[in-house]
Protein backbone atom coordinates (compact mmCIF):
# COMPACT_ATOMS: atom_id res chain seq x y z
CA UNK A 1 0.00 0.00 0.00
CA UNK A 2 1.39 3.52 -0.58
CA UNK A 3 1.44 3.59 3.30
CA UNK A 4 1.28 7.21 4.66
CA UNK A 5 4.09 6.76 7.64
CA UNK A 6 3.61 10.14 9.67
CA UNK A 7 6.41 12.26 10.22
CA UNK A 8 4.60 14.18 12.39
CA UNK A 9 6.66 13.22 16.12
CA UNK A 10 4.51 13.74 18.62
CA UNK A 11 3.32 10.88 21.14
CA UNK A 12 0.68 9.57 21.63
CA UNK A 13 -0.89 6.50 24.29
CA UNK A 14 -0.57 3.25 23.89
CA UNK A 15 -4.38 2.30 23.74
CA UNK A 16 -4.41 4.54 20.48
CA UNK A 17 -4.61 3.23 17.06
CA UNK A 18 -3.23 4.43 13.99
CA UNK A 19 -6.07 5.80 11.50
CA UNK A 20 -6.34 3.33 8.08
CA UNK A 21 -4.43 4.67 5.70
CA UNK A 22 -3.31 2.15 2.55
CA UNK A 23 -0.16 3.86 2.64
CA UNK A 24 -1.25 4.28 6.22
CA UNK A 25 -2.48 5.99 9.54
CA UNK A 26 -3.90 9.74 9.72
CA UNK A 27 -1.15 11.54 12.29
CA UNK A 28 -2.54 10.92 16.19
CA UNK A 29 -2.85 14.08 18.60
CA UNK A 30 -3.33 15.82 15.24
CA UNK A 31 -5.86 18.48 16.13
CA UNK A 32 -7.10 21.74 14.38
CA UNK A 33 -4.69 24.70 14.79
CA UNK A 34 -5.57 27.32 17.18
CA UNK A 35 -5.30 29.67 13.77
CA UNK A 36 -7.60 27.77 12.04
CA UNK A 37 -10.00 29.71 9.23
CA UNK A 38 -12.69 28.72 6.72
CA UNK A 39 -10.12 29.65 4.17
CA UNK A 40 -6.89 27.37 5.90
CA UNK A 41 -9.57 24.43 6.08
CA UNK A 42 -10.89 24.80 2.41
CA UNK A 43 -6.66 24.68 1.29
CA UNK A 44 -6.37 21.67 3.89
CA UNK A 45 -8.83 19.78 2.83
CA UNK A 46 -7.41 20.68 -1.15
CA UNK A 47 -3.78 18.96 0.59
CA UNK A 48 -5.88 16.17 1.91
CA UNK A 49 -7.50 15.07 -1.53
CA UNK A 50 -3.92 15.62 -3.36
CA UNK A 51 -2.35 13.53 -0.60
CA UNK A 52 -5.04 10.91 -1.20
CA UNK A 53 -4.70 10.94 -5.00
CA UNK A 54 -0.72 10.60 -4.45
CA UNK A 55 -0.80 7.56 -2.36
CA UNK A 56 -3.43 5.91 -4.17
CA UNK A 57 -0.78 5.71 -7.62
CA UNK A 58 1.64 3.28 -5.74
CA UNK A 59 -0.07 0.42 -7.24
CA UNK A 60 -0.25 2.05 -11.11
CA UNK A 61 3.75 2.33 -10.72
CA UNK A 62 3.87 -1.16 -9.80
CA UNK A 63 2.05 -2.49 -13.04
CA UNK A 64 3.56 -0.54 -15.20
CA UNK A 65 7.22 -0.53 -13.51
CA UNK A 66 9.89 -2.17 -15.53
CA UNK A 67 11.61 -4.06 -12.76
CA UNK A 68 9.70 -7.04 -10.45
CA UNK A 69 7.09 -5.93 -7.83
CA UNK A 70 9.41 -6.68 -4.85
CA UNK A 71 11.95 -5.12 -6.61
CA UNK A 72 10.13 -1.74 -7.44
CA UNK A 73 9.12 -2.29 -3.74
CA UNK A 74 12.93 -1.81 -2.78
CA UNK A 75 13.57 1.23 -5.37
CA UNK A 76 10.78 3.12 -3.58
CA UNK A 77 12.44 3.25 0.15
CA UNK A 78 15.89 3.53 -1.17
CA UNK A 79 15.11 6.45 -3.46
CA UNK A 80 13.07 8.21 -0.48
CA UNK A 81 15.45 7.68 2.29
CA UNK A 82 18.27 9.90 1.22
CA UNK A 83 14.88 12.73 1.19
CA UNK A 84 13.77 11.84 4.25
CA UNK A 85 17.48 11.84 6.07
CA UNK A 86 17.53 15.65 4.26
CA UNK A 87 14.30 16.10 6.32
CA UNK A 88 16.10 15.07 9.38
CA UNK A 89 19.18 16.69 8.63
CA UNK A 90 17.19 20.36 8.60
CA UNK A 91 15.19 19.49 11.77
CA UNK A 92 18.44 18.60 13.62
CA UNK A 93 20.17 21.73 12.40
CA UNK A 94 16.64 23.26 13.94
CA UNK A 95 17.00 21.62 17.04
CA UNK A 96 21.05 22.90 17.23
CA UNK A 97 19.91 26.38 17.05
CA UNK A 98 16.72 26.20 19.36
CA UNK A 99 19.88 24.93 22.09
CA UNK A 100 21.56 27.98 21.44
CA UNK A 101 19.08 30.64 21.61
CA UNK A 102 18.43 31.54 25.45
CA UNK A 103 14.71 30.92 26.72
CA UNK A 104 13.08 33.36 29.60
CA UNK A 105 14.82 31.98 32.40
CA UNK A 106 18.13 32.63 29.86
CA UNK A 107 18.68 28.76 29.40
CA UNK A 108 19.40 26.85 25.98
CA UNK A 109 16.45 24.95 24.86
CA UNK A 110 16.76 20.87 25.17
CA UNK A 111 18.13 20.28 21.41
CA UNK A 112 20.21 17.53 19.37
CA UNK A 113 19.52 14.14 18.08
CA UNK A 114 19.17 10.92 20.96
CA UNK A 115 21.66 8.33 20.17
CA UNK A 116 20.36 5.71 18.93
CA UNK A 117 20.97 2.72 21.39
CA UNK A 118 21.74 -1.00 20.62
CA UNK A 119 17.96 -2.27 21.54
CA UNK A 120 16.72 0.75 19.01
CA UNK A 121 19.18 -0.27 16.11
CA UNK A 122 17.59 -3.77 16.79
CA UNK A 123 13.54 -2.35 16.75
CA UNK A 124 15.01 -0.24 13.14
CA UNK A 125 15.98 -3.27 11.88
CA UNK A 126 12.93 -5.66 12.66
CA UNK A 127 11.05 -2.92 11.69
CA UNK A 128 12.20 -2.36 8.54
CA UNK A 129 12.07 -6.50 7.63
CA UNK A 130 7.58 -5.77 8.76
CA UNK A 131 7.92 -2.94 6.40
CA UNK A 132 9.71 -5.10 3.73
CA UNK A 133 7.13 -7.40 4.04
CA UNK A 134 4.53 -4.91 3.77
CA UNK A 135 5.92 -3.99 0.65
CA UNK A 136 6.63 -7.08 -1.00
CA UNK A 137 3.31 -8.63 -0.36
CA UNK A 138 1.31 -5.67 -1.33
CA UNK A 139 3.31 -4.76 -4.83
CA UNK A 140 2.70 -8.35 -5.88
CA UNK A 141 -0.76 -8.14 -4.78
CA UNK A 142 -1.24 -5.83 -7.49
CA UNK A 143 -0.37 -8.31 -9.98
CA UNK A 144 -3.22 -10.34 -8.90
CA UNK A 145 -6.75 -8.69 -7.76
CA UNK A 146 -7.90 -4.78 -8.44
CA UNK A 147 -5.81 -1.83 -7.32
CA UNK A 148 -9.25 -0.69 -5.68
CA UNK A 149 -9.05 -4.18 -3.67
CA UNK A 150 -5.65 -3.78 -3.02
CA UNK A 151 -6.16 -0.74 -1.01
CA UNK A 152 -8.76 -1.63 0.58
CA UNK A 153 -7.80 -5.07 2.33
CA UNK A 154 -4.52 -3.36 3.12
CA UNK A 155 -6.45 -0.80 5.55
CA UNK A 156 -7.72 -3.70 7.84
CA UNK A 157 -5.05 -2.13 9.93
CA UNK A 158 -7.12 -0.62 12.77
CA UNK A 159 -8.57 -4.57 13.27
CA UNK A 160 -5.16 -6.21 13.69
CA UNK A 161 -3.66 -3.57 15.91
CA UNK A 162 -6.19 -4.09 18.71
CA UNK A 163 -5.49 -7.56 19.50
CA UNK A 164 -1.55 -6.89 18.48
CA UNK A 165 -1.43 -4.27 21.36
CA UNK A 166 -3.24 -7.09 23.99
CA UNK A 167 -1.22 -9.38 23.12
CA UNK A 168 2.01 -7.77 22.84
CA UNK A 169 1.60 -4.59 25.99
CA UNK A 170 -1.30 -6.28 27.79
CA UNK A 171 -3.67 -3.37 26.42
CA UNK A 172 -7.55 -3.39 27.21
CA UNK A 173 -9.12 -4.64 24.46
CA UNK A 174 -11.78 -2.77 23.02
CA UNK A 175 -14.55 -5.05 23.10
CA UNK A 176 -16.83 -1.91 21.26
CA UNK A 177 -15.00 -2.64 18.07
CA UNK A 178 -16.83 -6.02 18.11
CA UNK A 179 -19.67 -4.97 15.99
CA UNK A 180 -17.62 -3.17 13.25
CA UNK A 181 -15.03 -6.06 13.21
CA UNK A 182 -18.56 -8.34 12.48
CA UNK A 183 -19.11 -6.11 9.94
CA UNK A 184 -15.74 -6.20 8.43
CA UNK A 185 -16.18 -9.61 8.13
CA UNK A 186 -19.31 -9.38 6.39
CA UNK A 187 -17.49 -7.21 4.36
CA UNK A 188 -14.54 -9.68 3.40
CA UNK A 189 -17.41 -12.30 2.70
CA UNK A 190 -19.22 -10.19 0.26
CA UNK A 191 -15.85 -8.97 -1.23
CA UNK A 192 -13.51 -11.24 -1.36
CA UNK A 193 -15.92 -14.90 -1.58
CA UNK A 194 -18.83 -13.61 -3.38
CA UNK A 195 -17.21 -10.70 -5.53
CA UNK A 196 -13.89 -13.28 -6.76
CA UNK A 197 -16.18 -16.38 -7.04
CA UNK A 198 -13.51 -17.94 -5.79
CA UNK A 199 -10.97 -17.31 -8.52
CA UNK A 200 -8.03 -18.53 -7.43
CA UNK A 201 -6.04 -15.58 -9.04
CA UNK A 202 -7.81 -13.22 -7.79
CA UNK A 203 -8.08 -14.89 -4.45
CA UNK A 204 -4.51 -15.18 -4.29
CA UNK A 205 -4.08 -11.39 -4.49
CA UNK A 206 -6.97 -10.43 -2.00
CA UNK A 207 -5.10 -12.53 0.43
CA UNK A 208 -1.83 -11.19 0.15
CA UNK A 209 -3.49 -7.83 0.53
CA UNK A 210 -4.84 -9.14 3.66
CA UNK A 211 -1.64 -10.13 4.74
CA UNK A 212 0.02 -6.70 4.10
CA UNK A 213 -2.15 -5.27 6.76
CA UNK A 214 -0.98 -7.37 9.21
CA UNK A 215 2.82 -6.85 8.86
CA UNK A 216 1.86 -3.41 8.48
CA UNK A 217 -0.24 -3.39 11.79
CA UNK A 218 3.40 -5.28 13.40
CA UNK A 219 5.83 -2.51 11.96
CA UNK A 220 3.54 0.11 13.45
CA UNK A 221 3.74 -1.42 16.43
CA UNK A 222 7.70 -1.10 15.75
CA UNK A 223 7.51 2.17 14.59
CA UNK A 224 5.65 3.61 17.53
CA UNK A 225 7.94 2.86 20.08
CA UNK A 226 10.62 4.49 17.88
CA UNK A 227 9.04 7.58 17.27
CA UNK A 228 8.91 8.40 21.31
CA UNK A 229 12.51 8.01 21.42
CA UNK A 230 13.56 9.58 18.66
CA UNK A 231 12.97 12.23 15.24
CA UNK A 232 10.21 10.95 13.15
CA UNK A 233 12.46 11.39 9.71
CA UNK A 234 15.15 10.14 11.43
CA UNK A 235 13.67 6.70 12.13
CA UNK A 236 12.02 6.60 8.76
CA UNK A 237 15.51 7.04 6.50
CA UNK A 238 16.93 3.90 8.51
CA UNK A 239 13.98 1.95 8.76
CA UNK A 240 13.56 2.72 4.53
CA UNK A 241 17.29 1.53 4.04
CA UNK A 242 16.47 -1.42 5.90
CA UNK A 243 13.36 -2.04 3.88
CA UNK A 244 14.82 -1.24 0.50
CA UNK A 245 18.03 -4.07 0.93
CA UNK A 246 15.59 -6.33 2.42
CA UNK A 247 12.96 -5.91 -0.65
CA UNK A 248 16.27 -6.38 -3.12
CA UNK A 249 17.68 -9.42 -1.07
CA UNK A 250 13.90 -11.07 -1.65
CA UNK A 251 13.76 -9.79 -5.40
CA UNK A 252 16.89 -11.57 -6.25
CA UNK A 253 15.77 -14.43 -4.69
CA UNK A 254 12.84 -14.75 -6.60
CA UNK A 255 14.79 -14.24 -9.78
CA UNK A 256 13.00 -10.39 -10.51
CA UNK A 257 13.65 -8.32 -12.71
CA UNK A 258 16.29 -6.03 -11.06
CA UNK A 259 17.31 -2.69 -13.26
CA UNK A 260 15.49 -0.97 -15.34
CA UNK A 261 16.47 -0.43 -19.20
CA UNK A 262 15.28 2.68 -19.85
CA UNK A 263 14.74 6.33 -18.65
CA UNK A 264 11.17 5.84 -18.85
CA UNK A 265 11.54 2.94 -15.92
CA UNK A 266 14.26 5.37 -14.09
CA UNK A 267 11.12 8.64 -14.19
CA UNK A 268 8.32 5.32 -12.72
CA UNK A 269 10.63 4.38 -9.89
CA UNK A 270 11.70 7.90 -9.25
CA UNK A 271 7.91 9.40 -8.96
CA UNK A 272 6.71 6.49 -7.54
CA UNK A 273 9.24 7.60 -4.41
CA UNK A 274 8.23 11.65 -4.62
CA UNK A 275 4.50 10.83 -4.98
CA UNK A 276 3.40 7.97 -2.84
CA UNK A 277 6.40 7.29 -0.17
CA UNK A 278 6.83 11.26 0.39
CA UNK A 279 4.87 14.02 -0.97
CA UNK A 280 1.72 11.85 -0.24
CA UNK A 281 2.31 11.62 3.61
CA UNK A 282 3.56 14.87 3.72
CA UNK A 283 1.15 16.32 2.59
CA UNK A 284 -1.57 14.43 4.49
CA UNK A 285 0.90 15.41 7.88
CA UNK A 286 0.81 18.51 7.44
CA UNK A 287 -2.99 18.63 6.10
CA UNK A 288 -4.71 17.02 9.11
CA UNK A 289 -2.99 19.95 11.89
CA UNK A 290 -5.76 21.89 10.37
CA UNK A 291 -8.63 19.46 10.53
CA UNK A 292 -10.65 17.99 12.79
CA UNK A 293 -9.01 14.03 12.77
CA UNK A 294 -12.64 12.56 11.88
CA UNK A 295 -13.20 14.85 8.79
CA UNK A 296 -9.23 13.45 7.28
CA UNK A 297 -9.99 10.21 8.44
CA UNK A 298 -13.08 10.10 6.12
CA UNK A 299 -10.89 11.56 3.21
CA UNK A 300 -8.62 8.95 3.78
CA UNK A 301 -11.29 5.85 3.01
CA UNK A 302 -11.41 7.96 -0.61
CA UNK A 303 -7.97 6.28 -0.94
CA UNK A 304 -9.28 2.89 -2.42
CA UNK A 305 -11.85 4.92 -4.41
CA UNK A 306 -9.30 6.57 -6.29
CA UNK A 307 -7.44 3.63 -6.91
CA UNK A 308 -10.41 1.87 -8.32
CA UNK A 309 -10.53 5.08 -10.70
CA UNK A 310 -7.09 4.33 -11.29
CA UNK A 311 -7.75 0.83 -12.11
CA UNK A 312 -10.60 1.84 -14.20
CA UNK A 313 -9.26 4.26 -16.30
CA UNK A 314 -5.70 2.72 -16.84
CA UNK A 315 -6.07 -0.93 -16.64
CA UNK A 316 -10.11 -1.45 -17.82
CA UNK A 317 -10.51 -3.08 -13.81
CA UNK A 318 -14.30 -2.77 -13.43
CA UNK A 319 -15.93 -3.67 -10.47
CA UNK A 320 -18.81 -5.97 -10.06
CA UNK A 321 -22.29 -4.82 -7.98
CA UNK A 322 -21.44 -7.16 -5.56
CA UNK A 323 -18.12 -6.14 -5.51
CA UNK A 324 -18.67 -2.38 -4.72
CA UNK A 325 -21.53 -3.83 -2.04
CA UNK A 326 -17.99 -5.19 -0.05
CA UNK A 327 -15.97 -2.57 -0.85
CA UNK A 328 -19.25 -0.39 0.55
CA UNK A 329 -19.65 -2.23 3.72
CA UNK A 330 -15.67 -2.64 4.34
CA UNK A 331 -15.30 1.44 4.30
CA UNK A 332 -18.12 1.66 6.77
CA UNK A 333 -16.47 -0.93 9.47
CA UNK A 334 -12.94 0.71 9.18
CA UNK A 335 -14.59 4.25 9.69
CA UNK A 336 -16.41 3.38 12.14
CA UNK A 337 -13.61 1.26 14.15
CA UNK A 338 -11.78 4.16 13.58
CA UNK A 339 -13.81 6.76 15.76
CA UNK A 340 -14.40 3.83 18.09
CA UNK A 341 -11.02 3.61 19.09
CA UNK A 342 -10.26 7.57 19.12
CA UNK A 343 -13.29 7.85 21.88
CA UNK A 344 -15.65 9.42 19.04
CA UNK A 345 -19.33 9.11 19.49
Amino acid sequence: MSRTVTTDSTTEPAHELPGPVPDGPVPAGAEPAAEETPGNRARSQLMVLLAVCCLALGGVFVRISEVGPVATGGYRSLLAAPMLLGMSLAAARRSRVNALTPTASGDGAPGGATRIGRRDQLLIVLGGLFLAADLCLWNISFLYTSLAEANLLANLVPFIIAPLCFLLFGDRLPWRLALPALLALVGLYILVILGTGLDPKHLRGDLLALATAVFYALFLVVAKGLRERHEATRIMATLSLVCGVACFGVAALLGESMWPHSVKGWLVLIALAVTSQLLGQTLMAHAVKFLPLQLAALFVLLQPVAAAVYGLVLFDQRLSLVQMAGIGVLLVSIFWAKNLLEGKK
